[in-house]
């Protein structure tokens, strides 16, 4: 082998040695990742409605000195899909709707709200979220050493997810560190 061909094997190596610790350092789980940041428990869906993640990171709404909420996105814009807020303070607002569901997740009392036009006046139903889109909302226990967490799973858009897939993808919620 000729020196320059040493020489070019010797840089190689020594670059892999420096950039393998780096990789190391952080999880390939955007999720597990966020958790490190947070005092909160951070959740990740294990039922995702057979939905891709598109985006899973946390957000700049939040005010200085306050954590900031894990948000992702799953589907296609022009298509089926639904978001996940997750955070203990909450940094935005999420639509107000009629109360179409309340049911359990695990211990935890979630409600399901339909955005149904706020000047009808007929009753929403759980059906109406698939028609005009909505939200579950629950707040679910905390991971040893860590606090509560709100969570928001939202569909919007002109192919939402149904009541029942809402309430499936907050009940299929693990908390990352598990």
């Amino acid at each position: 082998m000729n020196k320059s061909a040493i020489g070019c094997a010797a840089a190689a190596l020594s670059f892999v040695a420096l950039v393998s610790p780096a990789q190391a350092m952080g999880s390939s789980d955007a999720y597990e990742n966020i958790q490190v940041g947070v005092t909160y428990t951070v959740y990740e869906p294990s039922f995702t409605a057979g939905l891709k993640a598109t985006h899973i990171g946390g957000n700049d709404l939040c005010q200085a000195g306050t954590e900031e909420n894990v948000t992702a996105r799953y589907g296609k814009s022009n298509g089926r899909q639904f978001a996940i807020t997750e955070g203990n303070p909450m940094c935005s607002d999420i639509g107000v709707g009629q109360t179409v569901l309340t049911t359990n997740i695990g211990d935890a009392k979630a409600v399901v709200q339909a955005y149904c036009d706020p000047a009808s006046t007929k009753k929403c139903t759980k059906a109406d979220v698939v028609r005009f889109g909505g939200h579950l909302e629950v707040t679910l226990p905390a991971a040893p050493g860590l606090r509560t967490t709100r969570i928001w799973i939202e569909t919007f858009g002109t192919k939402n997810l149904s009541a029942q897939q809402l309430v499936q993808i907050a009940k299929g919620l693990e908390p990352v560190n598990g």
